[in-house]
């Protein structure tokens, strides 16, 4: 017989080779686990029913302002915060500019545009906007009409809105 020396498991190089790969994953699981649960999608509606029966009264809303020839061009500010719209026809009160994320309700926000002059309006967001991709509707405030548009603020130039038929 051999004369062997037997040392503590822990001395073993192997052993702590083995223990790493599942305590990798253990702590890779936890930290997904809390990041699935501090950010929310929005992705699904919870009344996805109810929303799909006001599509046609947000359809009457589109043909309304087709039928009163309305256009506009949102510009935002230098400051990241203050918009700008200018209507080609002057409409009565103020308007009502949502920016909706496709997929991050969350950053959604809803600003009162005041009248500054006949055809151009002004408002502050209270939140700058730090993503590149938006959904824009601009309407009136007792919601006969609306503009709708895909934003990509990347681009420097005025967004056109216009009606969607």
């Amino acid at each position: 017989m051999q004369n062997e020396t037997t040392e503590p498991w822990y001395k073993h190089r192997f052993v702590w080779l083995l223990i790493l790969f599942p305590t990798v994953a253990v702590v890779g699981g936890i930290n997904l686990f809390f990041q699935a649960v501090q950010s929310d999608d929005g992705l699904v509606s919870d009344d996805y029913y109810k929303e799909g029966q006001e599509i046609n009264s947000q359809l009457d809303r589109d043909i309304k302002a087709t039928n009163l020839g309305l256009s506009g061009q949102l510009m935002l500010g230098e400051d990241g915060k203050s918009i700008r719209i200018q209507l080609n026809k002057a409409i009565a009160g103020d308007l009502v500019l949502k920016l909706m994320h496709p997929t991050r309700a969350g950053q959604d926000q809803t600003i009162i545009l005041h009248k500054q002059a006949p055809q151009f309006y002004v408002g502050k967001l209270s939140n700058a906007l730090t993503q590149p991709r938006w959904q824009v509707e601009l309407a009136d405030t007792s919601k006969q009409w609306r503009l709708k548009a895909e934003w990509s603020i990347s681009d420097a130039e005025a967004l056109q809105l216009k009606p969607t038929t």
